[in-house]
């Protein structure tokens, strides 16, 4: 009888340390299957960049922040006076003004050819976009290419006609958030 007890106890040990086992492996499963997703979820989730208008963007940088005041000229200098540049405009191949770029004009329709490897990309800071047309627009706008420069640090869009600019930040695509958005419209007279 006695015998039987522990067998009958050695049983229920081996029973609980089963369940116990099962249950440890659930568990590290559970988390296991959370990790993946929540790294599936990061990777396919990137959220839209802030695209701003070019008038709010200036006032950041005019702000009575004194640190700021040297950016602020310095984008006033990119966006307004003449500087060494790079022109890849109508999908042709580019044209290049002065030494070492730090700007560069292109159009929708030229984007896919801004990572071509004699393009000197190396010191371009601020790149803005044309669109002339709203029917230019087919889709997203992909920034890869240009969001890839190693020291891009200022993505102006402009826009020749009104645009809703709610929907412009879904349209953005690609970029990395090291890079300002901002945009501006400016219909010709």
């Amino acid at each position: 009888m006695k015998n039987s007890k522990l067998l009958n106890l050695n049983s229920k040990k081996i029973l609980l340390f089963g369940i116990f086992t099962n249950s440890i492996k659930n568990i590290f499963t559970l988390i296991l299957l959370f990790f993946s997703l929540s790294n599936l979820y990061s990777q396919t989730s990137k959220p839209n960049p802030q695209l701003v208008s070019k008038e709010i963007f200036l006032k950041s940088l005019s702000s009575s922040n004194s640190k700021s005041a040297p950016e602020y000229n310095h984008v006033i200098n990119l966006l307004n006076n003449l500087n060494s540049s790079v022109y890849l405009l109508n999908g042709e191949e580019y044209k290049s003004y002065g030494e070492q770029p730090i700007c560069m004009f292109t159009d929708l329709k030229s984007l896919s050819n801004a990572n071509q490897n004699d393009l000197p990309t190396s010191d371009i800071e601020l790149v803005t976009i044309n669109i002339d047309k709203d029917t230019e627009i087919n889709g997203s706008i992909d920034l890869s290419t240009i969001c890839n420069y190693k020291n891009v640090k200022y993505i102006h869009i402009k826009f020749s006609f009104n645009v809703d600019t709610t929907k412009l930040s879904s349209l953005i695509k690609n970029c990395n958030p090291k890079s300002v958005i901002f945009y501006s419209i400016e219909i010709p007279s």
